[in-house]
């Protein structure tokens, strides 16, 4: 069974997201502020975190380096935020998804379960030789990237985005590709979103993000990967 940690402080938001993730088979942990959630084997336990943004004793984006020294596991994030803005700022700290408030559970459910498939295509395989391309090195068992033998971290989303466009150089995805690809749903309006992922990428695995060497944009279509 695979567990849920929600870190959530509007307890009647809180019970009924745990409640309808238990009818479908997760186990739920919910804790109410970052001092709780910042326990050691609560994240080692942890398949997936879904956090509020808004905490009493903190805001979701800044907790989220602090999580990340603790567990790899893909974070979603509930916001109450409908600026395009507010999401990047979720993003840039290194989430992997969000979800405005109010939200559909059944959505909810799908974006938890979309994200538990990408980790698990991240996770580590067994006879899978590493990808290099440049100075880039991606070891798929150990899920260890390196760039100019500099070891980097990398989100699940930021992983996966690299191991697809590694495995296909100089091909050219379209946004909505990637997304299907990447989160395994559709999902009206992410290309924005995607394009803060890029974003990120680039500014651990180039030189020059700016004018990146690597992951280069298609004007009008998408994203390649390499010449």
């Amino acid at each position: 069974m695979q567990k849920i940690l929600l870190i959530e402080d509007e307890a009647g938001i809180a019970q009924m997201i745990s409640v309808q993730l238990q009818l479908v088979g997760f186990k739920v942990e919910a804790v109410a502020d970052t001092k709780s959630a910042l326990h050691a084997e609560r994240m080692k336990e942890a398949d997936i975190i879904v956090l509020d943004w808004m905490l009493p004793d903190a805001e979701g984006p800044s907790i989220i380096p602090k999580i990340r020294l603790l567990t790899k596991a893909p974070i979603l994030m509930l916001t109450a935020r409908s600026e395009i803005v507010d999401k990047l700022v979720g993003f840039e700290a290194g989430a992997d998804d969000y979800l405005t408030k109010p939200f559909d559970m059944m959505e909810l459910i799908a974006r938890i379960k979309a994200l538990l498939r990408r980790a698990a295509d991240a996770a580590p395989k067994s006879k899978h030789a590493p990808l290099r391309y440049g100075e880039i090195a991606m070891d798929l068992e150990t899920r260890k990237v390196e760039v100019a033998e500099e070891e980097i971290e990398l989100t699940p989303t930021e992983f996966k985005i690299l191991e697809i466009m590694m495995q296909s150089p100089s091909t050219v995805f379209s946004r909505d590709r990637l997304i299907e690809l990447v989160l395994g749903y559709e999902y009206e309006g992410y290309g924005r979103t995607l394009d803060s992922h890029i974003a990120r990428l680039r500014s651990k695995i180039e030189s020059d993000p700016k004018n990146p060497e690597y992951l280069k944009t298609v004007f009008g279509v998408g994203y390649k990967f390499g010449k």
